[in-house]
């Protein structure tokens, strides 16, 4: 081969990635250029720079740059960049995350601010973090759409399933949205997080009741949808699941209290029936607290309801002879309503229980 040739020669792959190398700009230019405050279109294609070059000090250059960026648009593109770098490099994620939450959390434009949890989501996801969690559980308060705030809710779900002990963190947020939520759907989604969180740490779950208790028992209104209350309904028998003595322990205890509302009565002696069915346990704190608002209860239907949880607990063990000698002394002494008393007189007869004595029919004598 001539010299003549050799010069013609392509240069190697070994040269041209030196010269490739050469001519990226380090991340010291990346930064330089950023103090200079350049423009727009500038500042957006020095954040794409360094995070090609990604890694640790790529995640530190855009994680301080990103509290300081003026544009909404730029902001929560820049924030997805740093979710690319974490995803890349999970031991960027904490970096990334406390950065990203940072911006999301104090982010007034609400598709900006949205953007940024899916981000969130997308390095907690790669790396496993509260940072995510928490910032997500901060932004429940902020002003959205029902689908907002119920995306926000099942995120929240998804972070407590993968990372149990994220509840305790977020758990007091969650309670007060759900207290304050007054949509349906919204309401909805955050029950399920509040059962994630009781089933993810047992700990918890005293608190989860009492705030799910709150909803059940709060009479429905245009700030409290009749939605929410069967929510809340649907929550506590999902917890009730794992810990039905708890649960069963809650109802009884508002019952007997007095709860308010027809609703909330009868998802009181509702649930009580339920559990007096499914859990031996249970039988007995049920059938007493039903037993006790028989007494009190107005409504003819809910009496009758009560009836059927108590029947239910003496086929799960409860004493049929308290049961029957307090249906006897209410049939006797108080109950009025004819349908009621026939269900009261077939349920002692089924109790092997005496029945109060039919007075019979004498006619008026004539004149």
């Amino acid at each position: 081969m001539s010299s003549t040739d050799s010069a013609i020669q392509p240069p190697s792959d070994s040269l041209r990635q030196g010269f490739d190398t050469a001519a990226a700009p380090s991340l010291a230019q990346v930064k330089a250029a950023l103090d200079s405050n350049p423009p727009f279109n500038e500042r957006w294609r020095l954040y794409r720079t360094a995070a090609q070059i990604g890694g640790n000090e790529a995640a530190d250059v855009l994680a301080a740059a990103l509290p300081t960026e003026k544009d909404a648009g730029i902001r929560y593109m820049t924030a997805g960049l740093l979710r690319d770098i974490a995803k890349a490099a999970p031991e960027t994620a904490d970096v990334a995350a406390k950065a990203v939450a940072q911006a999301a959390t104090k982010e007034v434009d609400a598709y900006a601010r949205r953007s940024m949890e899916l981000s969130l989501a997308d390095i907690a996801a790669a790396a496993p973090t509260a940072i995510a969690a928490q910032a997500l559980a901060a932004n429940l308060s902020k002003p959205s759409d029902t689908l907002t705030r119920s995306l926000q809710a099942g995120q929240l779900s998804d972070f407590v399933a993968a990372a149990p002990q994220t509840g305790a963190q977020i758990l007091p947020a969650v309670i007060d949205a759900f207290a304050q939520e007054k949509d349906k759907l919204a309401a909805h989604h955050l029950a399920r997080t509040l059962t994630t969180i009781a089933h993810a740490d047992a700990s918890l779950r005293p608190a989860v009741i009492t705030a799910v208790m709150d909803a059940l028992t709060t009479p429905p209104s245009q700030a409290h949808p009749i939605e929410k209350t069967f929510a809340a309904a649907s929550a506590l028998h999902s917890i009730g699941s794992q810990a039905p003595a708890d649960v069963t322990q809650a109802l009884a205890q508002h019952l007997t209290q007095g709860a308010a509302g027809d609703n909330a009565r009868r998802l009181c002696i509702l649930g009580l029936g339920a559990f007096a069915e499914a859990d031996k346990d249970c039988a007995k704190t049920a059938a007493k607290a039903l037993l006790k608002a028989l007494t009190t209860e107005s409504d003819a239907l809910h009496r009758r309801h009560i009836v059927d949880g108590v029947m239910k607990a003496v086929y799960n063990g409860f004493n049929s002879q308290s049961a029957g000698g307090a249906f006897y002394a209410h049939l006797n002494a108080r109950e009025r309503d004819r349908e009621t008393r026939e269900k009261i007189s077939r349920s002692l007869r089924q109790l092997g229980h005496k029945t109060p004595a039919t007075p019979m029919s004498i006619p008026a004598p004539k004149a």
